[in-house]
């Protein structure tokens, strides 16, 4: 399931539209899911509004200037909200794909097991604007968040093609890949 909402500039950024982010310009939002997405927010003691407020463009602007900065190789980018409470990403098309396909299991999994590590996926969602492409963006809760010792921190793939930071005496702020985590005794 998915809803879709058109946005015009009269629209100001204060009023909601079915879950949708409002942007100050012409836009289209559709958000897939928004039943089963919100059923977790709120398990989860995040509600619309809360979402609202952390996703809020103008409170976010230099976040997503951020961002663009730090690409990486899938030309992907990901920044935290404002709050830090929200991770947005960018997906491809292969990566929204793919998570189409196994929606229903993920929501299944962690539905029955809360202590779940998966990261936890609040939204999926598709913003067009104007001519553009439409871009695909997926909102995870800031799992680091209020965490004050960090002791190693990953970007796990479940591959091991390109998967290793070469290097010894690792910061416990570098983010290492899934080789690194195997190479650990």
């Amino acid at each position: 399931m998915r809803r879709t909402s058109s946005v015009k500039k009269r629209d100001r950024a204060a009023e909601e539209f079915n879950n949708k982010l409002v942007i100050n310009e012409d836009i289209e939002v559709t958000e897939y899911a928004p039943d089963v997405f919100a059923f977790l927010r709120e398990r989860d003691g995040y509600s619309n509004n809360v979402l609202s407020e952390s996703l809020d463009p103008e409170a976010n602007r230099s976040m997503v200037f951020k961002a663009g900065e730090s690409q990486g190789k899938s030309g992907s980018f990901f920044f935290f909200s404002k709050d830090q409470k929200f991770i947005i990403k960018t997906m491809t098309d292969s990566d929204f794909n793919a998570f189409q396909r196994i929606q229903k299991a993920y929501f299944a999994h962690v539905s029955r097991h809360e202590k779940s590590l998966l990261a936890r996926v609040y939204g999926v969602y598709s913003v067009k604007m104007e001519d553009q492409k439409p871009v695909r963006l997926i909102v995870m809760e800031n799992g680091m968040k209020g965490i004050t010792e960090v002791l190693g921190v990953f970007d796990l793939k479940g591959s091991m093609v390109n998967r290793i930071v070469k290097g010894k005496n690792f910061k416990p702020s570098t983010t290492l890949k899934d080789k690194n985590l195997l190479a650990m005794n």
